[in-house]
């Protein structure tokens, strides 16, 4: 990764502190002094920093009331804020997809809203009773030698290491002289970032008893099912706590209801308020995928509108400007003006079998393909590159699987979860020592082998299932998870197409299988940050349900009824179209949006070995 020090990352990162100190509509003294010379003082810091000469300062001891509770800040110089806040923009990418689900404080796109509709979600799934808690004194008796090591073995790069060690070695001054102080120093750039690559511990541990957390910071909202699973919360997080050497509020530390009432993050919850938001991130396009599914259905195009008919009779009409994609199901004929319109206008077309299988996608011949990037896929293979993007690849999928689990396991679930989860983490921990794609391809067999028989078992009692089946399969969920599989590969098709790339020369996926391997490659990540968890949230809302499936005549296995597929694809284009930011550094758009992002990430590091590749952060 380049290096975060040059002269332009330090400007981003000087207008950063400028705009940060701003917020309060008065300038400090240092800022303000730094100001009159920016630009010769980041050029010499760059320079410092460039020959290894750069040395961080003490920082200054003041203190605050905020209300009636005094604080104790350590504030750095002007010039290391602007060092940290580089630092923070290098390391942010790296740490956030580490953090989980359940963290909101301090991430980029997410926020206090997204932690009062979480715990929103977890009253409406029928969980009445919240432990209210927080972490006493949060970063003077954070453990630094623990924060230490885990930042620095995610740091790649010597300069940033070094950087990163002199910070830790700093001290205080106060009136009287310099001392070490306690803890982070509570007003550097980077101390909340590492506080919460410490704190995940505690979310890991809550989630492993089947607990669902909510954290913002060191302020903690634990849901359970009655009062005594409630205090039972309270003792696996004050042991967990413990664990890193602190200690909970005491005087905060609270079991209540939501029939009760109680506040947290400035909300007061009740029974029904703050009101469940269930379009909140959802951004709908001027331009929509048109599903059919109807058998013996035609789409055809007259006079600027899409029309979908059967037997004559009309189904749907609407204007060709509002279509942005058609995929087509089993028998749904495409007339010859609808197929010459759809490939002048850059419509793709995604056709699949009646089950749902994928069978190809019908694109503009104008597609952006070149020889240059075509040679480079196929000169990717057997290098370190192609196994680097592949081990990424693998390692974002397997951490989404993870989140899933996490997310979605309760008491009941919590022992099978917790060592289902060990097992993965350890089949993730192999992949930087995976050298060849079945290597790779191997380990991401054995943890879908231990992940699906445990996603299975988090259904409700009449649609839980052991094992993943597809052709056909064996009950509702597995045929939902396929149909939208369907549904996702041929959006990575297009994606790979879009970025130039050819979707049948893969990395992980074999080139020999006659499939689009590549966007194989590409789906892996979005199976279960989309698809995954649309099909078991709609389950457990009740969205989703046995009698969404039937059974065909004269042929084995489940298929979606009419309504069953309506539901699946309603849910999964909410999903698709919903905003989601800081998932990517820098980017900000629907997960349909992020799918073309990771396909030009993919032609970035396929053209660049020095690239790697990096996945997403589960929003």
């Amino acid at each position: 990764m380049a290096s975060p020090f040059t002269a332009e990352r330090l400007q981003a990162a000087w207008k950063e502190v400028l705009a940060n100190d701003l917020d309060d509509g008065v300038l400090s003294a240092g800022v303000a002094r730094f100001g009159q010379d920016a630009d010769e003082r980041i050029e010499e810091l760059a320079d410092e920093l460039a020959a290894g000469s750069y040395e961080p300062r003490d920082v200054t001891e003041c203190r605050i009331w905020l209300g009636k509770k005094e604080r104790t800040l350590h504030i750095p110089p002007v010039r290391d804020r602007i060092v940290e806040r580089a630092i923070l923009e290098y390391l942010t990418p790296i740490v956030d997809p580490l953090l989980g689900p359940f963290a909101y404080a301090y991430r980029p796109g997410i926020g206090v809203d997204d932690a009062v509709q979480a715990l929103v979600g977890l009253r409406e799934e029928g969980l009445g009773w919240v432990l209210r808690t927080d972490i006493k004194d949060c970063f003077p008796n954070l453990p630094v030698a623990l924060a230490r090591r885990r930042i620095e073995t995610l740091i790649d790069r010597t300069d940033v290491e070094y950087v990163v060690g002199r910070l830790f070695e700093r001290l205080a001054v106060r009136k009287g002289g310099r001392r070490n102080f306690p803890g982070l120093p509570q007003g550097s750039p980077l101390s909340p970032l590492l506080a919460n690559l410490v704190l995940v511990d505690v979310d890991t541990r809550l989630a492993g008893a089947g607990f669902p957390v909510v954290r913002y910071a060191d302020d903690l909202a634990v849901a359970a099912s009655s009062q005594a699973e409630a205090w039972e919360a309270a003792r696996v997080c004050s042991a967990a706590v413990e664990e890193l050497n602190m200690d909970l509020g005491v005087d905060k530390t609270q079991v209540m209801s939501f029939d009760e009432g109680f506040a947290f993050l400035g909300e007061d919850f009740g029974p029904r308020y703050p009101p469940v938001l269930e379009d909140a991130g959802v951004r709908e396009p001027d331009r929509k995928v048109l599903y059919v599914a109807k058998q013996g259905a035609r789409v055809r195009v007259r006079q600027g509108r899409v029309f979908v008919e059967k037997d004559d009779a009309p189904i749907l009409d609407v204007p060709t400007s509002l279509v942005e994609r058609i995929v087509l199901f089993g028998s749904v004929g495409l007339s010859a003006g609808a197929r010459t319109w759809a490939m002048a206008s850059d419509v793709d077309v995604v056709l699949a079998s009646r089950r749902g299988n994928y069978l190809g996608v019908q694109v503009s011949g104008a597609w952006p393909a070149r020889s240059q990037r075509v040679r480079a896929q196929l000169a990717l293979g057997g290098t370190e590159q192609e196994l680097r993007i592949g081990r990424g690849i693998a390692d974002s999928k397997i951490r989404h699987q993870i989140v899933v689990l996490q997310r979605f396991g309760r008491r009941d679930h919590s022992e099978q979860v917790r060592e289902t989860v060990s097992q993965m983490r350890q089949f993730r921990e192999m992949l930087p020592d995976a050298k060849s794609r079945d290597e790779i391809m191997g380990l991401e067999g054995a943890t879908a082998a231990v992940y699906w028989p445990t996603y299975g078992s988090l259904f409700p009692e009449d649609l839980r299932f052991k094992l993943r089946t597809r052709q056909p399969p064996r009950d509702v969920p597995n045929s939902a998870l396929g149909y939208l599989y369907t549904v996702l590969l041929g959006e990575c098709v297009t994606a790979v197409q879009g970025a130039g790339l050819d979707p049948g020369i893969g990395i992980l996926h074999s080139v020999e299988d006659r499939k689009p391997s590549l966007a194989l490659d590409l789906m892996e990540e979005f199976r279960p940050l989309i698809v995954d968890r649309v099909v078991l949230s709609m389950a457990r809302h009740q969205r989703l349900t046995a009698s969404h499936g039937r059974e065909p005549a004269g042929k084995a296995g489940i298929l979606l009824t009419a309504a069953g597929r309506e539901a699946v694809v309603t849910a999964y284009e909410a999903m698709a179209l919903t905003t989601a930011k800081g998932a990517a550094p820098d980017f900000t758009g629907s997960w349909r949006r992020h799918i073309h992002r990771q396909a030009h990430q993919l032609r970035a590091c396929i053209l660049n070995p020095e690239l790697n590749w990096r996945g997403l952060s589960w929003r």
